[in-house]
């Protein structure tokens, strides 16, 4: 009996070759659905049926997606400019889902058809979740233009391996151009301890809220990136991405971050959020270094709720106003003062004590 083996494919991606490389296993296709290209994902299925997969299952993991991964990714403020979140992001909820789906059918072997540059990432991942389950690798990764998920797109062009070459108006899909005589929108983004839960003070879960200001932000041309990246191996890279929701988000709230935590305690987050993003970017979402950052940002998360206004417009979201009830800004300190200067202790002091103030109303 031949073994079975679980191949993740990407929606957008023709699982032909994959299916015929693995000939000699039973192979199962599994389509993780999170938030790309809905209107393909049965299409991946009939064709992987049709290229000879004995079975072909598609997982509709949006909200988690949205929940267990985006909203860490906010909370952590994951640069989407220095680190490649599109698809890393993504990487180890496929991982999770091979790994449960190979248990669950008895299959000794997971492999991934994806157009990412590199496959170590998949590996670390399975490898941290079931050591014992082998990974296997596609002799040539098929090409699935403008891969994407809920968090952005990965823009996909022949020429951009040319770092020189700038991306064509038709390669951008989520953003539009910014338009000189385009009137602002303005947007009300509500967070509760860090996760945002409303625009313009409707409630919605976080997959729809991140549609929502996905659409918005994209209008105005922001959340385009276009950086040189290091990969594991040693080689360069360019990427090329769009994220106009999660830029948006991330913005607002960073911003929130800023009003409503001391001073060193932001200090040290804004460090560990870099190394948040980059642990994602490089693959390591099983290190222990990105658990230990998680644990972190969770306690930071305590006191950031609040709104945040912002307006989009000509390729920015700028913040325009914060509110919070949880805010360390002091009126009194905020302007001159007639008592003359602090000392140097009750400067030091102030942040503990404002605080200690705010925490003691609470």
């Amino acid at each position: 009996m031949a073994d079975r083996i679980v191949v993740a494919a990407s929606a957008g991606v023709d699982p032909t070759a994959a299916v015929a490389q693995f000939a000699r296993h039973e192979v199962v296709a599994l389509v993780v659905d999170v938030g790309g290209r809905g209107r393909e994902v049965a299409a991946v299925r009939e064709r992987a049926r049709a290229a000879g997969a004995v079975d072909a299952l598609v997982v509709d993991a949006k909200a988690e997606f949205a929940e267990q991964y985006v909203v860490p990714a906010v909370r952590a403020n994951a640069s989407c400019a220095q680190h490649a979140l599109v698809p890393g992001l993504r990487r180890p909820l496929v991982a999770s889902h091979l790994v449960s789906t190979a248990r669950r059918l008895g299959a000794s072997a997971v492999a991934h058809a994806t157009s990412t540059p590199d496959d170590v990432a998949l590996v670390a991942t399975v490898g941290a979740l079931d050591p014992d389950l082998r990974v296997e690798s596609l002799d040539a990764a098929p090409v699935a233009p403008g891969e994407q998920d809920l968090w952005g797109r990965v823009v996909s062009a022949r020429d951009l391996d040319d770092p020189w070459a700038g991306p064509a108006g038709g390669d951008w899909a989520r953003t539009q151009d910014p338009e000189p005589g385009a009137e602002p929108d303005e947007v009300l983004v509500t967070f509760e301890h860090g996760v945002p839960v409303a625009l313009d003070g409707q409630r919605f879960p976080v997959v729809r809220l991140l549609q929502e200001l996905d659409a918005l932000a994209g209008r105005h041309g922001i959340g385009r990136h276009d950086v040189v990246a290091d990969l594991v191996d040693g080689r360069k890279v360019r990427r090329v991405t769009e994220t106009p929701g999660a830029t948006a988000l991330v913005t607002a709230h960073a911003d929130l971050e800023r009003l409503t935590l001391e001073r060193d305690l932001l200090r040290t987050k804004q460090v560990l959020d870099r190394e948040w993003a980059a642990c994602v970017g490089d693959g390591r979402w099983a290190s222990g270094l990105r658990r230990a950052a998680d644990a972190f940002v969770e306690h930071t998360q305590q006191h950031v709720s609040g709104d945040v206004r912002l307006r989009l417009h000509g390729g920015t979201a700028a913040v325009t106003g914060r509110r919070s009830d949880q805010s360390l800004y002091d009126y009194e300190l905020a302007g001159p003062t007639d008592g003359g200067p602090p000392t140097l202790a009750e400067a030091w002091s102030r942040p503990g004590r404002t605080a200690a103030r705010r925490d003691r109303a609470n």
